[in-house]
């Protein structure tokens, strides 16, 4: 008698909590998939401008709207500025939520310094045909895609374009697979970056800050180690990659001769923190700075003007070009 109440007691108690249970499993899996959604597919901005608009300032046709095929047959779609003869190319890799043309001003300002200059479109982005983004995961073969299609370029006298170096410049996403792709191809000999992060992880954790707000309880929750790694686990299914665990941190410490270039500030938010975190454990020569405004959001007039000197500034003496040579010991434009 005793043994049949106990299983009806029993029996009254899992209906009473395996309902609640289900539906905060349900409900915990619906926040899961919208959040994952949300982040690999970002809002498209459009293109607001091309090399066209500085036509009648180069005074000759020295741009190429391109497109080449990545290493898992996707296409990417970019701008080609081209100095008609042999030297270093720079390639520049936007951020999320943003395309190609945010970082036109500062393409141009490398060309004019004596750069090949290639600028595209991350998956997910702008024009790309892709319609997700790996925030990061995939984004680092499509620049080492990027860098094998600029080897393919010629003049006209069917000479290479590229003398053999090659500078990164990217913005969160675009400077993560920066730092990750230098320590994958011995072409690249500088790279600058601007408000980056160590891994894939870190980016989604504070990815979800982002949208969360102030709500303590729910960075709390973000923070907790549970969450946070089943979030990245998702993606990883969702992505169908497994990312490794701080392949950023894991490709500065080694010494290869290459200089780099942390920039960063306060309107990065906890990027700032990373930015730092990574600059101090690169072995290289490199620089860290602190800007007013950094190109997570938009650069406009003087703001652009200012950031995209100093970023010039940085390739012209890490990265030499024909248009530049040494007097006295100091690296002076020629004219």
């Amino acid at each position: 008698m005793a043994s049949k109440q106990m299983r009806v007691f029993f029996k009254r108690l899992m209906w009473v909590f395996i309902p609640p249970v289900l539906v905060f499993v349900l409900g915990a899996g619906i926040l899961e998939a919208y959040l994952i959604h949300r982040l690999t597919h970002p809002q498209r901005t459009k293109l607001y401008g091309s090399p066209r608009d500085f036509q009648v300032i180069m005074q000759q046709p020295i741009w190429s709207e391109e497109k080449w095929k990545c290493s898992d047959g996707s296409l990417s779609y970019g701008w080609f500025l081209s100095r008609a003869r042999p030297g270093p190319a720079v390639i520049l890799s936007h951020g999320y939520n943003s395309n190609r043309s945010e970082l036109l001003t500062l393409g141009f300002e490398l060309w004019k310094a004596g750069y090949h200059v290639l600028l595209y479109d991350l998956r997910g982005h702008g024009e790309s045909p892709v319609n997700w983004s790996g925030l990061g995961t995939y984004e680092a073969d499509d620049l080492l895609s990027a860098i094998a299609f600029v080897k393919t370029l010629k003049s006209e006298a069917g000479q290479e374009l590229l003398d053999g170096r090659v500078g990164l410049y990217g913005v969160d996403i675009g400077g993560y697979i920066s730092l990750v792709v230098a320590s994958q191809n011995t072409l690249v000999k500088a790279v600058a970056v601007d408000s980056v992060y160590p891994d894939v992880a870190h980016y989604i954790n504070y990815k979800l800050k982002t949208y969360i707000g102030d709500a303590r309880w729910a960075n709390n929750l973000v923070d907790s180690q549970p969450a946070s790694s089943v979030t990245g686990y998702a993606i990883q299914v969702y992505l169908m990659r497994k990312q490794d665990s701080a392949p950023a941190f894991d490709s500065v410490r080694a010494v290869t001769g290459r200089r780099y270039l942390f920039i960063t500030g306060k309107d990065a938010g906890l990027l700032q923190k990373m930015t730092r975190e990574i600059s101090d454990k690169a072995a290289d020569q490199k620089q860290y700075i602190e800007v007013e405004k950094t190109r997570t959001n938009r650069l406009y007039e003087q703001a652009a003007a200012d950031y995209d000197a100093r970023v010039v500034a940085f390739f012209r003496d890490a990265l030499p070009t024909t248009a530049d040579k040494v007097v006295g010991g100091i690296r002076v434009a020629s004219k």
